[in-house]
């Protein structure tokens, strides 16, 4: 939780109601794909309104050898393929990867964005995890993804071009058209195809789209993308083509073109996995050769074998990596992804449990077979069973929810889903021998079990809060079992007394109680959670923090931590007040400066605090002026770093006037002491009112002759409470103050940087020279073993037009901005005393949430946006 001080000038808490409509807009694509997800069950329902349960059942029972054997090499073969979409992609933007490392990353990022949907983001962040633990770049891996994600469609064109085109009249009567129009729509998917490869041979150099440049592929690569996606595609349908019964009057080519029409509907509808809109096309379109339930009990067989086994294996590889691991160096060989691999093993437990609990909510709403009761009857006494059964859905549904904490690597949440799987293993045997189901439920038990250090965070389960976003997925998951329950008990006649019948083999009154407990208890959790008051409005510190500030800011290695002084920002604390985050909000941007404060070892779980307190409050989280060090704890909170500048640092140990190329610095110190020019440094303890009068003085006149106001937040401001921290370094004429800076101090003493520097326009020429030069003299005589000089912003940022756009961006600025802002002359300057430069990130959320992420964070150091845009 936030500790904060009663005197908050930041914003305050919003009104729930207010708040939660704030939460829903933000949500409005994801409750439109909701309302398609269930636009798309009412469809199913009507289509297979005369069929029964039990022919489903049967379907998946009559499955052969023959066909699974045709089935299994198939999907196979397909994600094979898929690890082309990598491999042209990577060769496309000229990077080269071991192709163990390339197949990897493929099928991860495909087993789980094939079942969660949104490619770019699920698949997108697991290959950016990966390649860029490699070397690629972020502007690269952005290409790779974008590059993959066009290669699907390019392939769905060739490969419906050639079904429409060589079986119209067979697909014809399929999707509903007569064989012309048929054969007119694989003309235009043909015609797609020959544009591309036609741009492609034309364009030997990049276009400008909207002023964005892109990179024309060659002929030979657009027709491998194309090769490589139409294979993909026609292995995926020969899957579910080999668990299909018998279609009566359509051929593999005619079934290629209404796979491919469902599968870009699918994709459209952006519904995780195409679920309900790919079996409503794929119904609607074999009605007629086939009956719907035998039909829609191979699509189960084809998502089986397709989407959830593939899941599970990408889980078994990366758990088994966890287990690697630990064990002797003889075993180093067999660690192919190591480390980074591990990082990926929170979002896939947690997929992995919240398929489990699905597949607990599906059983419960599904009635049992009579043969496997009949075995259980006079062993397991009848409440055992009823009992069984509701605890079978509401474990289900709280695996649903535990998935979030373990996304957001709870150790908590990985203890209790332990606990609830294993339970779930016993439930599943207990209300009606479901082996099948508890060998799937122990193989995830199993997989998550040695996985533990990778749950670091230590939180209470209470605490756990999921997004409006992960509710509406869960109350999708919900609406899917409540339409199982109606399909499934269709049958029966609804009356009051069904809820209060008890019996062995009744099995409607026992998935009506169990759907209806999932229910309520998906409703009680959800109004608790959207209506439970949130604690995150940020206040100023109090004093009681300011102790515990002081404490920890001496002896941490950061001593620009010290800006935390001024007292403008909020802070987050960690639960033994050893380290701490300080922020600022704008709007909804909540922007944190730096790193998090203290030891090195609490920094991942208070970001991961602050990422989350964003959340509650639908704050926009961004931290600005981050270390490369600390980059990965970034990542693995779904978060894109951009290079905003370099810091100048001066290692103090050789540096020395002495030294060859020091020259001018040699010359700007005999000439200001010829001046007049005094140097010394002030002691807090010796900061007098006088002298703060003396040195304000100095400082109006140089934002007077600036034209500029004060500074704040990432910098210090003159403040005579603030600057009355620190040792103050003064430059004198005469005995008059002509130029100061306060000294920040971190590290025991060992580490040190310059803060507020302001000097009299009137003043010698040399007077910064000789500021600097002897502060850096001083500060090595003190003891100390660097000097920071502070931000050169947007400096050193990669103006290359592979470079990501973002540096681009910055690079223009920092090369045309002088009008509004000394970028080249303040780098020039701290150059001449030979710094080593440390790159400094901005890390925020991706698409162009840095675009008002940067507006925000300089409006929160200018003081507001009239002061940005004034100057």
């Amino acid at each position: 939780m936030i500790r904060s001080g009663a005197d908050a000038t930041l914003p305050a808490d919003e009104p729930v109601g207010r708040s939660l409509l704030a939460a829903l807009r933000q949500r409005a694509g994801t409750i439109a794909t909701l309302v398609v997800f269930l636009l798309a069950l009412l469809a199913l329902q009507s289509l297979l309104r005369d069929f029964h349960y039990h022919q489903i059942v049967a379907q998946l029972k009559s499955l052969s050898a023959r066909q699974l054997l045709i089935a299994l090499p198939c999907a196979v073969l397909s994600y094979v393929t898929l690890t082309g979409y990598d491999y042209s992609a990577l060769r496309y933007v000229g990077a080269k990867l071991p192709y163990r490392l390339i197949s990897f990353a493929s099928f991860t990022s495909y087993a789980v964005s094939n079942n969660l949907g949104f490619t770019l983001l699920s698949g997108g962040s697991i290959r950016f995890r990966l390649y860029s633990a490699a070397g690629v770049s972020a502007g690269n891996i952005a290409k790779v993804i974008l590059f993959a994600a066009v290669t699907f469609p390019i392939g769905l064109c060739a490969v419906a071009s050639f079904a429409f085109l060589t079986a119209p009249g067979e697909l014809a009567p399929i999707v509903h058209v007569s064989p012309t129009v048929a054969a007119i729509i694989g003309g235009v998917a043909l015609a797609i195809i020959l544009a591309m490869l036609l741009t492609a041979a034309l364009n030997r150099g990049p276009i400008t789209i909207w002023r964005i440049r892109i990179e024309i592929p060659s002929v030979r690569m657009v027709a491998a993308q194309m090769a490589i996606s139409g294979i993909d595609i026609v292995f995926a349908a020969g899957v579910l083509y080999a668990v299909l019964p018998p279609l009566a009057g359509i051929g593999f080519w005619g079934f290629l073109g209404l796979y491919s029409v469902a599968l870009l509907l699918g994709v459209v509808s952006h519904v995780p996995g195409g679920i309900g809109v790919f079996e409503s096309i794929m119904l609607l379109g074999l009605s007629h050769a086939a009956p719907g339930a035998a039909i829609l009990g191979g699509i189960i067989a084809y998502r089986a074998i397709y989407f959830l086994l593939p899941l599970v294996v990408a889980g078994v590889l990366l758990a088994g990596n966890e287990f690697l691991w630990r064990k002797p160096a003889r075993l180093a060989q067999l660690r192919v992804i190591g480390g980074v691999g591990s990082r990926l093993v929170p979002p896939f437990m947690a997929a992995l449990v919240f398929v489990a609990g699905v597949i607990l909510l599906i059983s419960g709403a599904a009635p049992e077979a009579d043969w496997r009761l009949s075995l259980l009857e006079g062993i397991v006494p009848l409440t055992v069973l009823e009992v069984s059964h509701i605890l079978g859905s509401l474990i289900g549904v709280l695996l649903l929810i535990l998935a979030r904490g373990l996304y957001r690597r709870l150790d908590s949440a990985w203890y209790v889903s332990v606990a609830a799987l294993a339970a779930a293993v016993v439930v599943s045997l207990v209300k009606g021998l479901d082996y099948e189901e508890a060998a799937v439920v122990g193989i995830v038990l199993a997989m998550l079990v040695p996985c533990r250090r990778e749950f670091y965070r230590r939180a209470r389960i209470a605490d756990l809060r999921v997004t409006t976003g992960w509710l509406l997925a869960i109350a999708g998951v919900i609406g899917g079992i409540v339409w199982i329950t109606l399909f499934t008990t269709k049958h029966v006649e609804y009356s009051r007394e069904l809820w209060w019948q008890f019996a062995f083999f009744d099995h409607a009154p026992r998935s009506i109680r169990a759907t209806f407990v999932a229910v309520v208890l998906l409703v009680v959790f959800s109004l608790d959670h959207l209506f439970r008051p949130i604690s995150t409005a940020p206040h100023l510190p109090t004093d009681d923090e300011m102790d515990a500030v002081r404490k920890i800011v001496p002896m941490t290695q950061r001593p620009e931590a010290n800006v935390v002084f001024l007292r403008d920002k909020a802070l987050l604390f960690n639960d033994d007040r050893t380290a701490f985050i300080m922020y600022g909000v704008r709007g909804r941007t909540w922007v944190a400066l730096g790193d998090p404060v203290g030891p090195p070892s609490e920094a991942p779980e208070l970001i991961w605090r602050f990422r989350e307190m964003c959340d509650r409050a639908g704050g926009r989280p961004a931290f600005y002026q981050v270390s490369a060090e600390t980059l990965p704890c970034y990542l693995d909170v779904g978060l894109t770093p951009i290079k905003v500048g370099e810091e100048a640092r001066v290692d103090l140990r050789d540096f020395s006037l002495d030294q060859p190329g020091r020259k001018d610095l040699r010359y700007a110190v005999r000439r200001a002491e010829r001046e007049g020019l005094a140097f010394s440094v002030v002691p807090r303890a010796e900061i007098t009112p006088l002298l703060l009068r003396q040195l304000k003085y100095v400082s109006n006149t140089w934002l007077d002759t600036r034209s500029t106001s004060e500074k704040r937040f990432s910098v210090g401001a003159f403040d005579p409470d603030y600057l009355s921290e620190f040792d103050i370094a003064v430059v004198r004429v005469n005995g008059r103050a002509v130029a100061f800076a306060n000294i920040w101090v971190a590290d025991d003493g060992r580490q040190g940087a310059v803060d507020v520097m302001r000097f009299d326009s009137e003043a010698s020429t040399y007077t910064m020279e000789f500021l600097f030069t002897e502060l850096l003299l001083w500060a090595k005589a003190r003891g100390m073993e660097s000097l920071g000089l502070g931000m050169a912003p947007l400096s050193g940022l990669a103006a290359r037009e592979l470079a990501p756009m973002w540096q681009r961006l910055g690079s223009i600025v920092f090369q045309a901005g002088e009008r509004f802002y000394n970028f080249r002359g303040l780098r020039l300057f701290k150059d001449k005393f030979k710094p080593s430069w440390e790159p400094r990130y901005l890390v925020c959320q991706g698409g162009l949430a840095p675009l008002r992420v940067f507006s925000d964070t300089a409006a929160l150091i200018a003081g507001s946006m009239r002061s940005v845009v004034a100057k």
